[in-house]
């Protein structure tokens, strides 16, 4: 029984110091990453920095133009992007699926023609659609990043790193606060910002830099009501609703998980008005997200180019269970796919490793979830809850 103890002792000892383990090791492994990443190799990381220079410099609206939504962009930035895209298509052209890249698909040589471009003053228009409906706030980062570049007259992949560097140590420290505030569920969050994907992620200019660190941060909130058995705080709920709004107000389907604010009030059988400030915070949310979403709802979102809406509609009408049979089919190799791309790819566009690693990596966080015995839920409505937060998005 003493030797029990003291083992459970040392484990929560242990858990104690995560936040600054995971400081430590995400400072670390992301600011490499920052560095070693190719130049504008992170998923549509040109086009996500188009969106953060158009914002510096006013355009919080994007153009229209009959190729798609964009605005006037730096030149020199622009030709440096290209130059890039041209390596990253080349290579393409000799993979059989385009995401299988082995690892260094772009040589330093490569790198050289365009290393040394500045800003040029002059601007072109360019098109990013598929980034042109982002709104401002998760940007932030990269924005001082690129100001700073373009003010400073750095090159264009100086000032791409600095963007980089700056959303990363903005993700590692919303990720140590979640440690840091978390009850009883440190290892699974440990466990999980410190994914291979999520670090790369971290190491971008893109704005999804921050959404494991936001994510991780309500999740955080959340433990302490529900290891407490109260309903939040006031700061907490401001906290874990601020962080779960910009996620909704960047990705609109992500809203279902500010379901995640009733919760302790569900766990605790609370009377009706105790209801009413996640209510409210859930309102809210919802009110900017649409209202944004209305702002930028005459751009043409891009689709998937293997998409054909018009003929899929046709098939599906004219053999249901085909159709179905497809859809299911599809469903479970993108599930398969995604596992394994979600829970261990170092640059999605440069190493994606061996399916046993995959299959390693997932068992283990299987048996972390497993063994963490962090707050419960004990009522059916708060599972309701939890389950609808996590499946309505996907």
């Amino acid at each position: 029984m003493a030797a029990e103890m003291l083992k459970g002792d040392a484990w929560e000892r242990i858990e104690l110091r995560l936040p600054e383990v995971y400081l430590a090791l995400a400072l670390t492994l992301t600011l490499l990453l920052c560095w070693m990443t190719p130049p504008f190799y992170a998923p549509d990381e040109a086009n996500h920095a188009d969106r953060e220079i158009a914002l510096n410099h006013g355009h919080l609206i994007p153009k229209a133009s009959p190729d798609g939504a964009g605005d006037d962009i730096d030149k020199g930035m622009v030709e440096v992007s290209d130059a890039m895209d041209v390596f990253r298509m080349d290579w393409e052209k000799h993979a059989g699926y385009f995401l299988d890249r082995s690892y260094g698909s772009i040589t330093d040589t490569q790198q050289l023609s365009p290393v040394d471009r500045r800003w040029a003053g002059q601007t072109i228009f360019e098109e990013y659609a598929n980034t042109a409906v982002y709104p401002p706030p998760m940007y932030a980062p990269a924005m001082v990043g690129w100001e700073v570049g373009e003010k400073a007259g750095w090159t264009i992949f100086a000032s791409l790193r600095l963007a980089r560097m700056l959303c990363a140590l903005c993700a590692v420290a919303l990720g140590w606060l979640a440690l840091r505030y978390c009850v009883g569920w440190g290892w699974v969050l440990f466990a999980g910002l410190m994914l291979p994907t999520v670090l790369d992620l971290n190491a971008t200019c893109c704005q999804d830099a921050v959404v494991p660190g936001l994510a991780a941060l309500a999740v955080a909130m959340l433990s302490r009501a529900l290891a407490g058995k109260r309903n939040f705080t006031h700061a907490e709920l401001l906290t874990a609703a601020a962080a779960l709004g910009m996620i909704a107000l960047a990705r609109p389907p992500y809203a279902v998980m500010t379901l995640m604010l009733f919760l302790p009030t569900a766990e605790n059988r609370a009377n009706w008005h105790r209801w009413t400030a996640p209510a409210v915070a859930v309102a809210v949310i919802a009110a900017v997200t649409a209202t944004w979403w209305h702002l930028v709802a005459k751009f043409n979102l891009a689709v998937n180019d293997l998409g054909e809406p018009d003929k899929q509609s046709a098939f599906l009408h004219a053999h249901p269970l085909r159709a179905a049979w497809a859809l299911l089919n599809g469903t479970a190799w993108a599930g398969y796919d995604f596992l394994h791309r979600g829970v261990y790819v170092v640059g999605l566009n440069d190493l994606l490793p061996h399916h046993g690693a995959a299959a390693v990596l997932s068992l283990c966080l299987l048996a972390i979830v497993i063994a963490v015995r962090g707050p419960m839920l004990e009522t059916w409505r708060g599972r309701a809850l939890l389950l609808t937060s996590v499946a309505g998005p996907l």
